[in-house]
């Protein structure tokens, strides 16, 4: 099934969070806690929207038949952030294959700028979405190491765009039933609870 794309709709309400893997054990004797992190940290997202009108309540009730409960994948912005607070000028792709973790070697974008992007911003790598947690300028070549989180799960390959504009998260159901409240006249609210498909 390909991944479809969120319909264009009012969106009501919208929380974004990132939901950790990490295990705690407090031990009974001392007290102290113990923390691991593990990989696989991702986003997830409940999305309101409310009293839709005939027209785009049948556009909504339609995307969310067509996923066939947690079987189907589409792609959604973080709507209150869709494009950057930085500059993000040029044309950035990752520099140099074999990457992975939280720091990002990138290339392409306008040389020497102070806030080529900032702390929040959010980038698309492949099918990935990171914010960055820091401010990054880029140098006199266009080179600009981008601080991220969650950790890149897959190494991208050398070259590869990067998305600043409307970046993307792949995105699942979290519940395998999909339904609708209707009051009158008509008006269709829906609550969209979702996690990204790792």
């Amino acid at each position: 099934m390909s991944t479809l794309i969120f319909p264009d709709v009012r969106i009501a309400s919208l929380e974004w969070y990132l939901v950790s893997n990490t295990q705690t054990f407090t031990s009974p004797l001392s007290g102290v806690t113990q923390t691991l992190e593990l990989p696989g940290a991702k986003w997830r997202a409940s999305i309101g929207i409310k009293d839709l009108e005939a027209a785009d309540s049948r556009l909504m009730s339609a995307f969310l038949v067509k996923l066939r409960g947690q079987s189907g994948r589409f792609s959604i912005t973080d709507f209150r952030h869709p494009t950057p607070a930085g500059a993000a000028s040029g044309t950035p792709v990752v520099a140099g294959a074999g990457q992975t973790g939280n720091a990002l070697l990138t290339g392409g974008w306008t040389p020497s700028i102070i806030g080529i992007l900032l702390a929040g911003d959010y980038i698309q790598v492949g099918d990935e979405l990171k914010m960055v947690v820091d401010d990054a300028n880029s140098d006199a070549t266009g080179a600009a190491t981008l601080n991220i989180e969650p950790p890149l799960r897959n190494s991208p390959a050398d070259a590869s765009t990067i998305i600043t504009d409307h970046p993307k998260c792949i995105m699942a159901l979290e519940n395998k039933q999909v339904g609708w409240p209707t009051r009158s006249p008509l008006l269709s609210s829906f609550t969209i609870n979702c996690l990204e498909a790792l």
